[in-house]
């Protein structure tokens, strides 16, 4: 069954539930109100009579008095404390002679189909005694208004079922109609393997338009993982090809010639290794940039900026012998440790391998709650032309140069990653043979906006 088809039906049915059930109550309400309305004007009529009898001094004229307020095909007993019947009058032939209980104010009881109201009053009689007096009255007009009551009631529920089950239509084109649109949707995606969106009511602020405008985000998030999937997959085997190209050369001709020639051998070898161990490097640093694009989890301490930096130093030095000199006051930065260190450390590495004179850190203080690093070496440089695309996966300026330094492309594009995620912003100033400059702005207490530029 159709949602649609659910949503209709169980409206409708809570609907005439709560028709039923209001009309029901209001058929009872009335019913009451009915007979109590009758009961009073029966006490009215009673104490009226009661009055007249009050005033007599002898019981002579007293059935005149009876006869006078009567109700009209009704009756009036008068008994005394014993029981006995003092006056029995009644203006109908049928035996319509009942009375209240005592913890009742007054009775109701069907007589040839006709209810009937009893009520009893006290009375003093002319000879100073105190006697009951039961007041019995028909009211043929309560069954017949209870019964065009019903008759209202059922006529008027068959007929508001038509504008409830249209309205339910409505209500169910409105709710369902963006959850049909999104089903076709994602099944045409299915179909064609698209990112295709829904349109979204930009002013509308329900949970219908949040609910599409949510997929519209999720089909966005999804495309652009596809896309950087595909274009890591395609840069990734452009860049396997040409070291396994190279393998499957030197390979082949070692094959034909054998080891007979050790000049030929020994460079086979040496291409072999050489790019094996490329491969092995780019294959590295694809994983390192898949998982800093995967952790995103910023763990924030405080840092003493300088003593962290003269570690940095120290321990670049130890690996590659080479001095770097770092100029940082006394600053105190909150930011995750261990990804700064990552961060600086791709900036120095490059720095390294592009330069052969000394390496300097400096850091200064900003305005609006801001540290700037800056890496400078006077190394060969980059072309302004290349700088906008350094972030890029794979993008290598010098296609040779790098090979021979080891890159492959992907160092940048962590960095690029990381400092998102430290929500830093970097720029590049660089000119060829004049070295290069990276500055990294970075929020000494978070920040809470990241920019990227050359």
């Amino acid at each position: 069954m159709k949602l649609s088809t659910k949503v209709n039906i169980l409206s409708t049915f809570l609907t005439s539930i709560i028709l039923i059930g209001s009309f029901t109550g209001i058929y009872f309400l009335y019913k009451e109100l009915a007979y109590t309305t009758e009961a009073e004007q029966l006490q009215e009529r009673s104490f009226e009579l009661a009055t007249a009898i009050s005033s007599l001094a002898t019981t002579q004229d007293i059935d005149t008095v009876f006869r006078a307020y009567i109700p009209t095909d009704g009756a009036i007993f008068v008994k005394d404390t014993a029981g006995k019947n003092l006056i029995r009058l009644q203006t109908t032939s049928k035996n319509i002679e009942f009375a209240p209980h005592e913890e009742e104010h007054y009775s109701i009881q069907t007589i040839d189909d006709i209810p009937h109201i009893a009520l009893a009053t006290p009375m003093i009689w002319p000879d100073q005694q105190v006697v009951e007096t039961i007041l019995i009255q028909p009211l043929p007009t309560i069954p017949e208004n209870l019964s065009r009551l019903k008759l209202i009631f059922v006529l008027m529920t068959l007929i508001a079922l038509l504008p409830i089950f249209f309205a339910g239509q409505l209500l169910i084109r409105y709710i369902v109609k963006p959850v049909q649109q999104m089903t076709d949707t994602m099944e045409h995606n299915i179909r064609n393997s698209s990112f295709e969106q829904i349109n979204a009511k930009k002013r509308s602020k329900d949970e219908l338009a949040n609910m599409a405008n949510t997929y519209n985000e999720l089909m966005a998030q999804i495309e652009q993982q596809h896309e950087r999937q595909q274009q890591f997959v395609g840069n990734a085997s452009h860049e396997l090809k040409t070291p396994l190209t190279v393998i499957e050369s030197y390979a082949k001709l070692l094959n034909r010639r054998g080891t007979e020639n050790k000049e030929i051998t020994k460079e086979a070898l040496t291409a072999i290794i050489g790019e094996a161990e490329n491969m092995k490097a780019m294959i590295e640093q694809m994983l390192a940039l898949a998982k800093t694009s995967e952790m995103t989890i910023v763990t924030n301490t405080k840092i003493s900026l300088q003593p962290f930096l003269q570690a940095i130093a120290h321990n670049f030095h130890q690996a590659y012998y080479r001095e770097v000199h770092v100029e940082c006051p006394e600053i105190e930065l909150v930011s995750d440790e261990a990804k700064l260190k990552q961060l600086l450390f791709i900036f120095l590495d490059n720095a390294r391998k592009y330069s052969e004179q000394e390496i300097s850190i400096t850091v200064q203080r900003l305005p609006k709650n801001n540290v700037e690093i800056q890496i400078i070496d006077q190394g060969v440089g980059i072309p302004r032309a290349d700088i906008p695309h350094l972030f890029q996966r794979f993008y290598r300026v010098d296609k040779d140069r790098n090979r021979k330094t080891g890159g492959v492309g992907i160092g940048l594009s962590i960095a690029h990653e990381i400092a998102k995620q430290l929500l830093a912003s970097i720029h590049v100033k660089s000119d060829v043979g004049q070295g290069t400059t990276i500055s990294i702005k970075i929020p000494l207490n978070g920040g809470q906006k990241n920019e990227y530029k050359a």
